[in-house]
């Protein structure tokens, strides 16, 4: 356990569970503060966790408790019969063709790039991505932007974002006790931080009740009064008319804010910072790029060589290395067991099941000799693999449910910034610094320059 501390403190905390991996095996079980472990990075160890047996796996109790004050009970933390309902619930929000208007993302994009030096000045773009994550997922969520990239955005949505990554950090901070939570020291930062943040979100839960009164009223009459008339899926609109409860509704609303925002900048982060180290192959993209146009989906689709790129960065750095999952009952996983690991093994009601997906995917029996290295090329013969093999969202029933729009807002953004530098520096020579969150970062952030000549 000390080492484990000692690890995270030096942000080498993944490199520290490979070298338990290569030291134990693909599957070990440990004791920790109390709670009993199993780490697995295999393939059918993971399918049996988020598929075969995944009703003998719950996300737990510990993460309902260390998210209660912020989001309360929602799908991130929620199991069982309310899962089922919430996951049902919440899935028309994020259905493909929703994001086959791409003029949903341009307006903000064309904001963000005029955040950007032009004349190869030095930039961090990870606070920028992040604020640009939180704009379009408001957007999507409750039909309104933060305006968090316009410089003459308001203090009350400035506050919101800074009160944003603190509750974020909070709910971090919180998981990682487990059933030392009690004894946790009162973080009085985090608990006006909530309070920032529960305010800022009532403003629009109350707005989507009005919707609600008058769809239940006249929902086929013209509106009137300040009731906006709903021209496309609106998220809090549409959870709004089966929910009535203004608390659970601002929970569901700061729930998939949490996820949808930090998630997508990450992954936006990783794939600038990589590829700032990495001129030559940004200009053969931008060659590629500046014959598009406006992209459409053929556009991201089609963009093989872009789309290996963003897969070997969630390869090597997963935006969700460490996947957590409560055994609900006595089970069983497949592999583990015996003085070769090859048996059984059996995993008690309450252990942990901890799925390291940052280790599987840099494991060389399945990715070559080569797996520590960026190699997008890769992924031209790796099309037909083993879907348990690579699990960047996750699988199973609990897969990410924003997958398809993270990856189509990370391409989008991609494609407009390609079409307009010709070339990317990076401004930091420092290696990756671990950062775990809700998802992986880049400590040192994306620091790099542009030059639109």
């Amino acid at each position: 356990m000390l080492q484990s501390f000692k690890a995270a403190k030096a942000a080498r905390l993944l490199d520290d569970f490979r070298s338990r991996f290569r030291l134990m095996g693909n599957t070990y079980s440990a004791t920790i503060a109390g709670n009993n472990y199993i780490f697995t990075m295999e393939p059918q160890n993971i399918k049996t966790i988020f598929a075969d047996r995944f009703d003998d796996f719950d996300a737990g109790w510990q993460r309902r408790r260390a998210f209660a004050p912020s989001i309360g009970d929602v799908l991130i933390s929620a199991d069982g019969a309310r899962w089922h309902q919430q996951r049902a619930m919440l899935r028309p929000a994020f259905k493909k063709q929703l994001f086959s208007d791409y003029s949903f993302y341009e307006r903000d994009i064309d904001r963000l790039i005029e955040q950007i030096p032009h004349d190869s000045s030095t930039i961090d773009l990870a606070p920028l991505f992040y604020t640009h994550a939180l704009n379009l997922a408001s957007k999507l969520l409750f039909d309104e932007s933060l305006a968090t990239l316009n410089p003459d955005f308001g203090t009350s949505s400035d506050r919101f974002v800074e009160a944003f990554k603190n509750v974020n950090n909070g709910n971090q901070r919180r998981l990682r006790m487990g059933r030392l939570l009690p004894l946790m020291l009162r973080d009085r930062l985090y608990e006006d931080s909530c309070r920032v943040v529960h305010e800022y979100g009532d403003i629009f839960v109350q707005r989507a009740l009005e919707y609600r009164q008058w769809w239940n009223l006249n929902a086929l009459e013209e509106p009137k009064g300040g009731i906006k008339p709903q021209e496309r899926y609106v998220f809090l609109q549409e959870i709004a008319k089966n929910i009535d409860d203004p608390r659970e509704l601002r929970n569901h609303l700061l729930g998939m804010l949490l996820v949808g925002s930090e998630t997508t900048a990450s992954l936006l982060s990783g794939c600038f910072s990589i590829l700032s180290n990495r001129p030559q192959l940004w200009a053969e993209l931008h060659q590629k790029a500046i014959h598009i146009g406006v992209p459409n989906s053929d556009d991201i689709r089609n963009f093989d060589s872009l789309n290996h790129v963003i897969n070997e960065v969630l390869r090597l750095y997963p935006i969700l290395p460490l996947f957590s999952r409560m055994a609900n009952k006595d089970t069983v996983l497949p592999l583990g067991g015996g003085p070769n690991g090859t048996s059984p093994v059996f995993v008690p009601k309450g252990t942990l099941a901890m799925v390291n997906t940052h280790s599987l995917h840099r494991r060389a029996d399945l990715f070559g000799n080569d797996a520590d290295e960026f190699k997008p090329e890769r992924w031209a013969s790796l099309k037909k693999m083993d879907h348990w093999t690579y699990l960047p969202f996750s699988g199973g029933p609990r897969i990410c449910i924003g997958q398809q729009y993270a990856l189509t807002e990370v391409t989008y953004t991609l494609i407009r910034f390609l079409q307009v530098f010709p070339t990317i520096t990076s401004r930091d020579a420092r290696p990756w610094r671990e950062v775990i969150g809700i998802s992986l970062s880049n400590g040192n952030g994306a620091k790099v320059s542009f030059d639109s000549t």
